[in-house]
């Protein structure tokens, strides 16, 4: 008999016939549903102002390549006529005006032709549902490059709200512009169908920012700490491959490239689960890793001198300091967008004792921490892992959970 020649396409074919069933030989491209307009939360808030003031706003914002200011008004508009900026449509910051009052309902005109003349757009009227003034708009957007055409989904709110540091409300328009799209994967090795959600704003769906849903335990659900992505985070895990995803710009489909060696798992940013590893060198130069401060509690704070929350917080943490420290606190201070020289005079003038380490907004640490605001903690046990986690800014009783993790043991 003779001996079997094992040759390259021979050889090729055993490999693929062994490799895992979920392997992922090629990429895979799955279309999307029609964008949904997400109608809670997340709304932008535009206050309404007089045109004087309007006009005092362009000159501040005069040279800026994304906004377009008013050239020209709509005739016929009345004494309760108001302005205001941020309809944002192709990446551009036009104009609007609102027009009308409570008793006899509102007309809205904004630049949506980019041309400066508001005259020249057709006017939207409010409608009131449930109490409020509403307007729902569904416009065509076009691509950068002028060749494709997408649609751009948005619903503006009447409201009354009171401004920062005022006790009187004042008109503005909530405007809703974020949008989702569906979808699901279907793999060549079979199985479940791998259900998706993409999420966008103003029909945009593929920056740093935005966000992809995969429904990895097929229940119908999304849970947003450990089934969502960021575009920005590039890598998925699914079984046993790892794919790079990528996300149409205006949400029309997302593609699955598998690659050759799976990454490994990316941390889950919950209370009880391990806090991710860093090593890091602070102002002093000198070399540091999260590992060494096994044993204490560790406060991880991104922040920079540039964030007035972060800054406005930062005598409740040396406050805290000053407590907990002796009893085993530590805080870790990851400083975006600063300056060495900003940074070590703010630290000289706010007596901050921690150590303080220097990266970019999308550093490695706050990369590695998923940070989407600023300030964002995380507070670390003793064991390693995490008790709290507030990655987008959100607050948190840091002084509370610390009187909870250091409570005096009573004597016998």
């Amino acid at each position: 008999m003779k001996p079997l020649t094992v040759t390259p396409a021979v050889l090729l074919a055993i490999v693929i016939s062994i490799a895992p069933a979920a392997y992922q030989v090629k990429s895979i491209t799955a279309s999307t549903s029609n964008a949904e307009l997400i109608e809670t939360g997340g709304a932008g808030t535009n206050f309404a102002m007089t045109e004087a003031d309007y006009l005092t706003l362009i000159k501040q914002l005069a040279g800026s390549p994304v906004f377009v200011p008013m050239t020209k008004k709509p005739d016929g508009l009345s004494p309760q006529a108001r302005f205001g900026v941020n309809f944002v449509l192709e990446g551009r910051n036009r104009a609007w005006i609102l027009d009308g009052d409570d008793a006899h309902g509102y007309i809205f005109y904004a630049d949506i032709n980019a041309n400066g003349d508001l005259g020249d757009d057709p006017p939207h009227r409010f409608e009131l549902i449930d109490g409020k003034y509403s307007l729902r708009l569904q416009l065509p957007a076009k691509s950068e490059d002028g060749a494709e055409t997408y649609p751009v989904i948005k619903k503006i709110v009447i409201d009354r709200i009171e401004p920062p540091g005022q006790a009187d409300k004042q008109l503005a328009l909530l405007m809703y512009g974020r949008t989702r799209r569906r979808g699901q994967f279907l793999f060549e090795s079979g199985g479940s169908p791998l259900p998706f959600i993409i999420m966008g704003a103003n029909g945009i769906y593929n920056w740093d920012y935005d966000w992809i849903y995969f429904d990895m335990d097929r229940d119908g659900t999304f849970n947003p700490d450990v089934e969502g992505y960021q575009i920005s985070d590039k890598y998925v895990n699914i079984g046993e491959v790892t794919y790079e995803f990528a996300v149409d710009r205006y949400g029309r489909s997302v593609t699955l490239t598998p690659l050759a060696e799976k990454r490994p798992a990316r941390a889950i940013l919950l209370a009880g689960y391990p806090a991710p590893e860093f090593d890091f060198v602070d102002l002093q130069g000198v070399s540091r890793r999260l590992v060494d401060y096994r044993g204490k509690v560790v406060l991880l704070d991104f922040w920079g001198t540039w964030c007035g929350p972060c800054v406005a917080s930062v005598p409740q943490l040396v406050a805290v300091y000053e407590k907990f420290h002796a009893k085993g606190f530590e805080i870790l201070g990851i400083t975006a967008e600063d300056t060495r020289e900003q940074l070590t005079a703010f630290i000289a003038k706010s007596q901050i004792n921690w150590p303080q380490t220097m990266e970019g907004e999308k550093g490695p640490i706050a990369t590695l921490y998923r940070i989407t605001g600023w300030p964002s903690y995380f507070l670390i046990g003793e064991d390693g892992r995490i008790v709290v986690a507030a990655p987008g800014g959100e607050k948190i009783d840091i002084a509370g959970e610390l009187a909870k993790l250091f409570i005096e043991k009573q004597p016998f």
